[in-house]
């Protein structure tokens, strides 16, 4: 009950924040800045764009539905789940981050692929390291809710569409 009470309290704050306009322009110290060589990589469009995402968020997953539609963005993307409140997105990062295949396998996790299934992620203390650095890049921005993405140097709160949209141009 908990759990649930807690992510009803996010929601209702992230829809809050998303509604006023979250929408800024990325402080000068980080722009270009954000070491991306540790993030999962899709794409290789003239848009840039910097996803912190929650396997199991469900804003995060209409997230990457819409952009894993748009062939304009280099996506890159940084694992920040919140077991607080999706207690298995520690393990579905993990898995997503062993994978040999980290940038399928994440589109699979954010599809609902594995959510029904028994997946197992390895013991390698890089992957440890990997999400400890994501969740460190995450904090240093103040990327304390899914989704939160960095588009062409201008930060959004949330998935909405439209302000996205605004910022990369129509789909083609």
């Amino acid at each position: 009950m908990r759990n649930y009470l807690i992510y009803l309290f996010t929601t209702a704050l992230l829809f809050i924040t998303v509604s006023a306009g979250a929408e800024q322009p990325v402080k000068p110290q980080h722009t270009g800045t954000i070491p991306t060589e540790n993030a999962i990589r899709i794409g290789m469009g003239k848009n840039t764009v910097i996803e912190f995402q929650d396997p199991d968020c469900p804003f995060s997953r209409r997230f990457s539905a819409y952009m894993s539609r748009r062939q304009d963005v280099t996506r890159y993307i940084f694992l920040i789940p919140a077991t607080g409140i999706h207690p298995d997105a520690m393990e579905k990062a993990k898995f997503i981050l062993c994978s040999k295949n980290s940038p399928q396998t994440f589109i699979d996790v954010m599809n609902g692929k594995y959510d029904k299934e028994k997946h197992t992620a390895c013991k390698d203390e890089t992957v440890e390291k990997i999400l400890k650095e994501h969740k460190t890049i995450a904090d240093n921005l103040g990327a304390s809710a899914t989704p939160y993405s960095i588009i062409n140097g201008t930060y959004v709160l949330g998935a909405d569409i439209e302000k996205i949209e605004g910022l990369l141009g129509p789909a083609r």
